[in-house]
């Protein structure tokens, strides 16, 4: 799970996930991570892949439960494009089965829904694993959508349209987001996006809030979003440009045998014949004797 990296086109994040946990933001994105370049209409997952992809603790039938039900949700997700002539509606999935038997799941996926995923242009990219391992719904919602701005370092929202995307209750007055949206959203991701900081943007009558502006320091384009050691392609470029420095190979002296050095050994020998006859087996002392050549 650790380099599972999620990767779409940035209208996703236009689409509220409306009334989803956090467990089942993350079976979402994890069905997000493997549609990526696949040219396939139906996506199987393995019980045991998908809880391990999604960070998912919960064992037996509730397992089951939480799936059909993070499922039912996903069916009712639409998304819509326009390219200024059509506007376009459409699901994103449209049948799921849950094999208990086979221990499988197996969801449709719309074609059009595909092209979110396929020869991107402007995209948004993360890791799943750092992403599951947040626990508020919002700082999911947030964190995806800072990381579309990751390079940028900043980005803004409108009162409406911040709202809207993190699916905010309507009963919720600016106190309310301050608490529970994004302090809890801020202690998360502070670690995640340095230097991060969130400011209201004030106008109209009485300077009321009108949206907010996050700031962070930006990242690198080929900042690797991987872990464990593992490098993006742009740091393995970078590393290869490196400069290796040789251990330089040193001559290795040689040191021809004249005669006097086989008369010098030939008495060391003749000594310690003689050193030995005067010893017992057991009083024995091993030398070890280095001849150094000048």
């Amino acid at each position: 799970m650790a380099n599972e990296i999620v990767k779409y086109e940035n209208r996703l994040n236009s689409i509220p996930l409306r009334r989803f946990n956090s467990r089942e933001m993350n079976l979402f994105f994890t069905i997000a991570s493997r549609i990526r370049d696949k040219q396939t209409n139906e996506i199987h997952f393995p019980f045991a892949q998908l809880k391990d992809l999604s960070n998912y603790t919960q064992h037996g039938e509730q397992f089951v439960r939480d799936l059909n039900q993070t499922y039912h949700k996903l069916l009712s997700l639409n998304a819509m494009q326009d390219d200024g002539h059509t506007i376009t509606a459409f699901v994103l999935f449209t049948e799921y089965e849950i094999d208990r038997d086979k221990e499988e799941v197996r969801i449709s996926v719309n074609p059009k829904f595909k092209g979110l995923f396929n020869e991107l242009k402007n995209w948004t990219r993360f890791n799943l694993e750092q992403f599951a391992s947040l626990k508020s719904t919002y700082s999911k919602s947030v964190f995806r959508l800072l990381k579309q701005w990751r390079t940028q370092g900043n980005c803004e929202f409108a009162m409406a349209d911040f709202r809207r995307l993190l699916d905010i209750p309507k009963s919720y007055k600016t106190g309310d987001i301050d608490r529970y949206v994004l302090k809890p959203a801020k202690a998360e991701l502070t670690p995640i996006f340095k230097g991060l900081t969130v400011r209201k943007q004030r106008g109209g009558r009485g300077g009321r809030i009108v949206g907010y502006r996050f700031s962070w320091q930006a990242e690198r384009k080929d900042a690797n979003d991987f872990k464990h050691g593992h490098l993006s392609a742009g740091q393995q470029k970078l590393n290869k440009k490196k400069r290796v420095e040789r251990v330089p190979e040193w001559p290795i002296e040689k040191h021809e045998v004249t005669d006097a050095d086989r008369k010098k050994l030939s008495e060391q020998l003749e000594l310690l014949r003689a050193l030995g006859n005067h010893q017992s087996p057991s009083n024995i002392v091993v030398v070890n004797h280095q001849v150094n050549s000048e």
